[in-house]
């Protein structure tokens, strides 16, 4: 249902490398969480070539598992 990657210098290759590759086996969604920027990327829709939708998290925001949408979190929660 979900991939989560935490990466301080492996974030090229879980972008680049990993991501097209969970996409490509129908992952509905990963977490990418950059250790360095304080930042979560999340991607979702899920193709071929890699996943159509990426949306950038960081402090204030909010954030839900997309196969449990009632679930939330908040960017602190996971920093």
């Amino acid at each position: 249902m979900l991939i989560i990657e935490v990466a301080d210098s492996t974030i090229s290759y879980d972008r680049e490398v990993k991501s097209p590759l969970y996409a490509s086996v129908d992952i509905p969604e990963m977490w990418l969480f950059d250790v360095n920027k304080k930042a979560i990327e999340g991607y979702s829709q899920p193709s071929a070539s890699g996943y159509k939708q990426i949306n950038r998290y960081e402090k204030n925001d909010k954030l839900s598992i997309l196969a449990f949408p009632d679930v939330t979190f908040t960017w602190e929660d996971l920093f």
